[in-house]
């Protein structure tokens, strides 16, 4: 078995490891959103969700035999070769430095093949040189990669609740509604919103809300904080729109006596697949907590899109099952609980290798 590392410059190998994530996603995801587009594939395989540095590895196809199919090649008329599985590596740099994230996934027709393990151990062998401690990764609940993880005997951490929103199921008039009764609790706070990548002056308020998000719910003892500040989110923020061409949107809740930007919430939509929103952080800071800002940020900002992305039929969200204050926002806005939900998992590197 063969395991090459990925030039991201291979639009080749790139278009083949796609391939992979979208037959996958189809068996261990079904019915879910649809799957990462190639320009977001793309985007996560070289620069994960925060910029952290990224390696990618994959193992070619076996050929196919006369007449055979090849599993993982692209659709006719697309360019690429074949692949039978990939993984990423992040290995933070800031924060965490003894900790990797590892994504494995594996073509189903290369499964039960000894690819993954393969793949896993090869991911540990490269986290340990760098001398990290542990592989976190996250899986689908039921999913191939949740039995492997437990096969491994990985510790199992937070579950991420996941939720879908039916824009065309709304009550007309819901979000408004919404947004009036939580404005009634936000006296002293104005909204301001904006499209696109963070502006330069607001770069500094928005790491104060990031910062925020360190004392949500999250395995305890896993994790250092995050400390973000204006550079930060300049340089690591925004990954879907600055590398992967999604449109993003903004709305922040500012506390009128003081300027801190009190709340914020964030949503994207990629142009490959326009009829879905994705929810981004929505963070409350904690001397701002109880005004209703994170249900007035999150209303206006669907009242935003019924102008602003008009065919966006469906949203999806992901909170920690202890999150019950964001879960009780998004129940209020009418998400309802996905069948499937995510499950986070660490595994000592020396365990994998």
């Amino acid at each position: 078995m063969q395991i090459q590392r990925v030039d991201l410059a291979d639009a080749a190998v790139v278009r083949a490891c796609h391939a992979v994530h979208v037959a996958a996603h189809a068996v261990d995801d079904p019915g879910a959103e649809p799957p990462l587009s190639l320009a977001l594939f793309t985007a996560n395989l070289g620069h994960g969700w925060s910029c952290d540095p990224t390696e990618v590895w994959f193992v070619p196809g076996d050929p196919p035999g006369p007449g055979e199919p090849r599993p993982g090649e692209p659709r006719p008329g697309e360019q690429g070769g074949p692949a039978a599985g990939f993984c990423r590596l992040m290995l933070p740099d800031l924060e965490n430095r003894d900790r990797s994230f590892v994504t494995v996934s594996v073509h189903p027709a290369h499964r039960r093949r000894g690819l993954g393990r393969a793949l896993l151990r090869h991911a540990a062998g490269r986290a340990g040189a760098d001398g990290r401690s542990f592989l976190d990764a996250v899986v689908v609940q039921g999913s191939a990669g949740e039995a492997f993880a437990r096969r491994l005997d990985a510790e199992a951490g937070l579950v991420d609740a996941r939720r879908f929103l039916d824009l065309r199921k709304a009550e007309a008039g819901r979000f408004a509604r919404l947004r009036a009764d939580a404005t009634g609790r936000a006296a002293g706070y104005s909204l301001i919103s904006w499209a696109g990548v963070t502006p330069a002056r607001e770069r500094g308020r928005v790491a104060g809300v990031f910062n925020a998000m360190n004392d949500a719910p999250r395995e305890e003892g896993w994790f250092e904080d995050d400390i973000w500040d204006a550079d930060r989110v300049r340089d690591r923020g925004d990954m879907q729109l600055r590398f992967a061409g999604n449109r993003g949107y903004s709305v922040a809740a500012v506390h009128d006596a003081t300027g801190e930007m009190a709340a914020l919430t964030q949503l994207f939509v990629d142009p490959a697949d326009p009829g879905w929103g994705h929810q981004g952080l929505t963070g409350v800071t904690r001397p701002h907590r109880g005004h209703r800002l994170g249900l007035l940020t999150k209303a206006a900002m669907l009242e935003w899109m019924a102008t602003a992305e008009p065919q966006l039929e469906q949203v999806e969200t992901n909170n920690a099952e202890a999150n019950s204050y964001m879960i009780a926002v998004n129940e209020a806005l009418g998400f309802e609980l996905a069948a499937r939900s995510f499950q986070f998992f660490a595994l000592p590197v020396a365990k994998a290798g």
